[in-house]
């Protein structure tokens, strides 16, 4: 029961680790942003990089060895290496296999590329601490060092942009809106001109 309870509190702290290193990244990108379109756009790729790259989506052994660094630069690798150490050594996954001398937990974490020693769930929780720092210290440099005046002019810039953008979509609207309206408006003379052509036939 004991070890139950340490291995629920152990699984805490790592999604904990999670949680604060990917608020640390997302906020670095907004300050490098400064924009919700650049925001987005570059949290968008660092999500991509960092759930491809972290080992689940693809093993270790499937990485190209002139892409392992992405590997190991990417913090997820990290966090998920460490949950997965805590459920699958367990008690629960401490049964051997037949024709084989290790256990169930560590044959399926061999299979999936995750490195079966214990001690990787602390690497685990120091590593995602070391990103939480390092995120929030290049988030504050961000904040400090980036040119205001290059700031202000992208700001001005995209305004300008944005309500030329408006004003042009506003200009195409009542164009189409007035040539419906042409259109309404000649569509009951032709009908009329066509029935008075009908009638001056007739008679």
């Amino acid at each position: 029961m004991r070890s139950f309870f340490g291995r629920l509190l152990k699984q805490y702290l790592i999604i904990l680790c999670i949680n604060q290193m990917a608020s640390s990244l997302f906020r670095l990108m907004a300050a490098l942003g400064r924009d919700v379109i650049v925001a987005n756009t570059v949290g968008g790729f660092a999500l991509l990089v960092v759930l491809v790259l972290g080992g689940f989506v693809i093993s270790r052994e499937n990485v190209h060895k002139w892409f392992v660094w992405g590997y190991w630069s990417s913090p997820l690798m990290y966090g998920q290496n460490a949950i997965a150490v805590n459920e699958f050594l367990g008690h629960s996954w401490r049964k051997v296999t037949p024709n084989s001398n290790e256990t169930l937990g560590v044959l399926i974490l061999k299979t999936r590329g995750f490195f079966p020693e214990a001690y990787w769930y602390w690497i685990g929780v120091g590593a995602l601490i070391g990103y939480v720092f390092l995120y929030n210290f290049l988030f504050t440099l961000a904040l400090q060092y980036l040119s205001r005046k290059d700031l202000i002019r992208y700001h001005v810039a995209s305004a300008a942009f944005r309500k030329d953008q408006a004003g042009l979509s506003q200009e195409k609207l009542l164009e189409r809106n007035a040539s419906t309206a042409e259109e309404l408006i000649q569509l009951p003379n032709k009908k009329s001109s066509s029935a008075f052509g009908v009638m001056a036939i007739t008679y």
